[in-house]
């Protein structure tokens, strides 16, 4: 009985060996050299989705994982193409992003290393509820929805940790959207700042974000954004200088936050 090429089930060929070897070749001169599966172990360990796996379940994952270079401003994928991947942050720093229908960027969140994206085409497979693009040189793991479903389906853990990710989700974009409802712009500019220091566990904070980019994730104008921060500083609160913000007076900027 002959098979029809990529039907399931058919016996692989020589051809076929061939073809996938091809295949593998031209992915990695795409991404780069796979990441070391010790350090893909390490990184997977660190993250709050899948920091409950043995050893031999990471290693598992890690060994299907392709790793993914991308430069400043590259685009890692497109709201509403196809998505089954799971993305976990390496290194650099990634933008969500959404279209405003006045065509306007809208910045949802700034993943960073350890940090996973994609969680919602784990769990069904679809499209991409937002874009996604590199805020600065990054690097991430970039693992197969079929691979972490096959674990989801077999360590109740994972499955937990995932149902928490997507609660998460939902909280932090409550939270966002109860903001812009409640709080005026300096207000979300100080919650912003005492975010990244919770972050860095220190109040020297490297904000990364141009004034405007800041403007797109808080629901304001870059204008906006620059009169908050120097209001602040004209308070002594903080010190800015270029991203770098040093927090001086703390318990003032989260009095005046209601954080």
């Amino acid at each position: 009985m002959t098979h029809a090429k990529g039907v399931p089930g058919a016996p692989s060929t020589p051809s076929q060996h061939s073809s996938v070897a091809a295949e593998h070749q031209a992915e990695q001169r795409r991404y780069g050299h796979r990441m070391h599966d010790n350090e893909a172990v390490a990184l997977l360990r660190a993250t709050t989705l899948l920091k409950e796996l043995d050893e031999e379940d990471l290693l598992r994952l890690a060994s299907r994982a392709v790793t993914r270079r991308f430069r400043r401003g590259q685009v890692v994928f497109t709201e509403g193409e196809p998505g089954d991947t799971l993305l976990v942050v390496a290194t650099g720093r990634l933008k969500v992003l959404t279209k405003a229908d006045d065509g306007r960027d809208h910045v949802l969140n700034i993943a960073g290393p350890r940090e996973t994206l994609g969680e919602l085409n784990i769990v069904e497979a679809g499209t991409r509820s937002a874009s996604v693009e590199a805020l600065e040189p990054s690097t991430a793991l970039v693992l197969d929805r079929t691979a972490v479903w096959e674990l989801v389906r077999e360590r109740p853990a994972v499955a937990e940790q995932l149902i928490r990710a997507l609660v998460a989700h939902v909280r932090r974009l409550t939270g966002a959207n109860a903001d812009l409802v409640f709080l005026d712009l300096p207000r979300r500019v100080a919650k912003l700042l005492l975010l990244r220091m919770r972050e860095a566990g220190r109040p020297v904070i490297e904000l990364g974000l141009t004034q405007t980019e800041i403007a797109s994730l808080l629901g304001g104008s870059r204008q906006s954004v620059n009169q908050a921060l120097r209001e602040f500083e004209r308070r002594t609160w903080i010190l800015s200088e270029g991203q770098t913000i040093t927090i001086l007076q703390v318990d003032r900027l989260r009095r005046f936050a209601g954080d």
